[in-house]
């Protein structure tokens, strides 16, 4: 008897290779992303709903301390103006572009940040054309700015949320030393948070779902918001910028 099932081969068949699992019944962890277009995620929603199964949706940045803490601290800054993200590395990869590779992460603290889904994409490729290797995009959510880069041809790899309220800013670097930093009236104040891997913690997560020890912590309804903003970045990078309308309930 199969428990439970880790997904985490190439981007563009984690769907093809997770259904047989979902239609069973079978709990599945699938790692980012879920899928690389938005009408198979939408394939793999109605299958584990018709199942009854499982689905955990592998975003490594919900179960970071510091992005926990960082999120935690946004309050304290008072309303959020805009937020920026940076995301890089130098690893490019043969079956996906670096929109849905890498734009998950921040694209995963969104809705704790703005307290709603995006509404409108507007993205530009900046290398790479049909299969973007550098992308900058700019969400909007009922009228505040997410701007987004993101690359596989950076020397050194980063990632990056600095957010801007009306009483400070608030920075999370996950390659700093000091990962969360809180900046209010001059004053920089590095923020505390646990240890632990966020590995760890997501794994353990997926395993207490499955022994029934707690709740799917990160089910497919908290990344249908995911993956309609990465759709939309998609669509107005292939089309050079065109604003795109982000229909995140279809």
């Amino acid at each position: 008897m199969i428990d439970g099932v880790i997904i985490a081969n190439k981007s563009q068949d984690h769907v093809s290779s997770v259904l047989p699992f979902v239609e069973a019944g079978v709990p599945c962890f699938v790692e980012k992303p879920l899928a690389t277009r938005l009408e198979d995620f939408l394939r793999l929603e109605v299958a584990a709903e018709a199942a009854g199964g499982a689905v955990f949706a592998g975003h490594l940045h919900r179960f970071n301390p510091a992005a926990e803490a960082f999120c935690a601290a946004l309050s304290q800054i008072g309303s959020i103006q805009s937020v920026r993200a940076y995301c890089a590395n130098n690893n490019p990869r043969d079956d996906t572009s670096v929109i849905w590779d890498w734009l998950p992460h921040p694209l995963s603290m969104a809705r704790q940040i703005f307290g709603s889904p995006a509404d409108q994409a507007r993205a530009y490729s900046l290398r790479g054309r049909d299969r973007p290797l550098h992308v900058i995009a700019q969400l909007l959510y009922q009228g505040r700015r997410f701007d987004l880069e993101a690359s596989w041809l950076a020397s050194s790899p980063a990632f990056r949320l600095i957010a801007e309220g009306r009483d400070g800013r608030l920075i999370f670097d996950d390659k700093a030393a000091y990962k969360v930093l809180l900046f209010q009236e001059g004053v920089c104040q590095p923020l505390t948070y646990e240890d632990e891997l966020p590995l760890s913690r997501e794994l353990r997560a997926f395993v207490d779902m499955i022994r029934g020890v707690s709740r799917n912590a990160s089910p497919l309804s908290a990344a249908k918001d995911v993956m309609h903003s990465l759709d939309a970045i998609s669509r107005s990078a292939r089309r050079m910028g065109e604003p795109v309308a982000i229909n995140w309930q279809g």
